[in-house]
Formats: C-alpha cells, sequence, structure tokens
C-alpha cells in the first residue's frame, strides 16, 4: 500500500492498521471474522476520521502495554472478551472529554491559577492502563479498585478548590458520568472478575485513563490564561 491505511471498528473501540505481512494478513482476517457486521472504517492517513479516535480504542501493535501485538490479535489473545466487552461509562466520559479538548484547540478554555497544582495533585492517583487479559484473583481485584477509588476521591477534591471555570465544570461532568463507591461494590466486582477483572471495573479504569490523558495533555503544568483571576 502506498500509504498507511488502518481499519477501525467504532462499536468495539478497536483500530487495526492494514499491513500486507503474513501475520498482519492473519490479523486483518481476524478483524473480519469480528466486526464484519460492525460499523467499520477504512482510515487513510490523512482521514478526518482519525479526530475521532480517543486513547479509550485499542490499536493493535500500538507501544501502550495494554494493546496486543498483530500475532497475539491474531491468535488467541487472552484480553479479547474483555477488550471487546462494552464500555459505557468510557465512552460517556470520552465525550466530555472530547469537548474538553475541543475547548483548548479553540482558545476557549480559560485556565486558572489552580487549575495546574490541581492537576499535578490528580495524576499522582492516575495510572489507568491495565491490559485486559491481565489475570486477577480477588486480592488482584481490590487493589485495583483501592487505586480506582483513590483516584475518584482526589478528583472529588479538586472540585473544592478555586478552579478556572472550564476545568471545574470538566471534573463535575465527568464525575456524574463515572461511578460513585456505592456502584463499585466489592463483592459483586470479585464475583463478576476471573480469570480476567469485572468488566465494570475495566470500564471504570479505561474512562480514568482518558481523564488521565486530559489532564496529562492539558491541566498539569498549563499556564493560566491572562485574564484568569
Amino acid at each position: 500500500m502506498s500509504e498507511p491505511v488502518d481499519v477501525v471498528c467504532y462499536q468495539c473501540r478497536i483500530v487495526l492498521p492494514l499491513l500486507d505481512f503474513p501475520v498482519g494478513r492473519a490479523a486483518w482476517w481476524t478483524f473480519l471474522d469480528e466486526h464484519a457486521y460492525h460499523p467499520v472504517e477504512l482510515l487513510w492517513e490523512h482521514s478526518e476520521a482519525h479526530e475521532r479516535i480517543d486513547i479509550d480504542y485499542i490499536e493493535v501493535d500500538s507501544d501502550i502495554r495494554s494493546d496486543p501485538p498483530f500475532a497475539e490479535y491474531a491468535g488467541d489473545w487472552p484480553g479479547r472478551p474483555l477488550a471487546l466487552h462494552p464500555r459505557p461509562i468510557a465512552r460517556a466520559v470520552a465525550e466530555i472529554v472530547g469537548r474538553a479538548f475541543d475547548a483548548m484547540d479553540s482558545h476557549k478554555w480559560q485556565a486558572a491559577p489552580a487549575d495546574g497544582a490541581a492537576g499535578e495533585l490528580i495524576m499522582r492517583y492516575m495510572d489507568f492502563a491495565p491490559p485486559p487479559g491481565e489475570l486477577v484473583d480477588d486480592a488482584a481485584v481490590l487493589a485495583r479498585l483501592a487505586t480506582v477509588e483513590a483516584a475518584l476521591e482526589q478528583l472529588r477534591r479538586a472540585t473544592t478548590e478555586p478552579l478556572g471555570e472550564h476545568f471545574g465544570t470538566f471534573l463535575n461532568d465527568v464525575l456524574r458520568a463515572l461511578p460513585t463507591t456505592a456502584d463499585l461494590p466489592p463483592d459483586e466486582l470479585c464475583a463478576e472478575s476471573g480469570p480476567l477483572a469485572s468488566p465494570r471495573l475495566w470500564d471504570t479504569e479505561r474512562a480514568l485513563r482518558l481523564i488521565q490523558h486530559l489532564v496529562a495533555a492539558g491541566i498539569a503544568g498549563r499556564k493560566p490564561s491572562p485574564d484568569a483571576g
């Protein structure tokens, strides 16, 4: 092919580069088998649709540790059942994150002096990219849940700071989209897990990863707007 081409499934949130070599062709046949009747699209290098691909999408053979290499995706990828499971929480948060990036890109986002410090504190609790194929037991589920709860609490604490209007609104919006601690009962998550993590837990982790990406890219270390109070 003269230029890079990817195929994306918008239903399952997965992107596959189309490459002409044995394992690449095997991955393509696997993709066809899984997603033939889903909303899919071919993306050329300069396709505007690339803007729809956010950090929650699985990208085969990317440099992110939670994404599968070609050989694993084409074969018996252990994370397949969880990775292809619907992620309603992450998708709701993705829309909010997308609007925030749009505001930043159009220079409408008004940052306040407290935003950067709050963002730095949030980042201390954010490290969410567990592979979908990671095997878990009850202890691992509870440890991951504790990490999620700590991140949720830090997001709530940040809303009490004198943030700029845009960052404050963003945090309130994502907190409404995210589950509360009561929505994540440990016994239920443990029962839903095994050998892979609970879909509900992984969905929440993916949602937090989207927030992590926004905060790291656009908030932490971001200079206040000249007219911020």
